[in-house]
């Protein structure tokens, strides 16, 4: 993923400060599957100024305090140029599926069933909250959404729904001990 298609994406829209970039992830449910730490997009934004994608379309003065001003901003040529080679590149990426949970299970031997089936049933809850939510989402504004859009959402409910049956799989596991069993292990690899 790359985060600076989305600024720039943004702001092919209108003008943004980064705090309202962040709100409109938000508010298009974009976090669900882009994760961007408020550092990382600010930092971003300010490469991208300095690489003269993106320049100060408006710049609002704050009152009291040390703060500093709040700088709109906006895409300049460059950045329209720049935002056509990412979103074919990104169309272009292939794609291995990325689970957090993933670099820890060849190791689940080694950890407690009951403490792993505690973290997969609050990963688990949270996966179904993501699926209520997304459906929610296309009920209210699936009609009216860009198609592009719509396809994401889409894409992130059929993710969340493979993730769903997965992560029951490995409950099921943990809680019948399955998820420790060393199965054939060599001696050499085992505790």
């Amino acid at each position: 993923m790359s985060i600076r298609l989305i600024i720039l994406g943004l702001l092919q829209e209108r003008n943004y400060h980064p705090y309202e970039i962040r709100q409109t992830i938000k508010a298009r449910n974009w976090h669900h599957t882009f994760r961007i730490r408020d550092g990382s997009l600010y930092y971003a934004v300010d490469q991208m100024h300095e690489d003269g994608l993106i320049e100060v379309a408006e710049t609002i003065a704050v009152q009291g305090g040390n703060r500093p001003d709040k700088l709109v901003y906006r895409i300049t040529d460059k950045g329209k140029a720049t935002f056509q080679e990412l979103i074919y590149g990104e169309l272009g990426e292939s794609f291995v599926p990325q689970h957090p949970m993933f670099a820890a299970l060849p190791f689940a031997r080694h950890a407690d069933d009951a403490r792993m089936a505690e973290i997969i049933a609050k990963q688990l809850e949270a996966c179904l909250t993501r699926i209520a939510h997304l459906r929610e989402v296309l009920s209210v504004k699936g009609s009216w959404l860009p198609r592009g859009a719509v396809r994401l959402i889409e894409g992130i409910l059929s993710f969340s729904e493979t993730e769903r049956a997965w992560l029951e799989g490995l409950l099921e596991d943990a809680r019948s001990g399955r998820l420790t069993d060393e199965g054939n292990v060599p001696e050499q690899y085992r505790k």
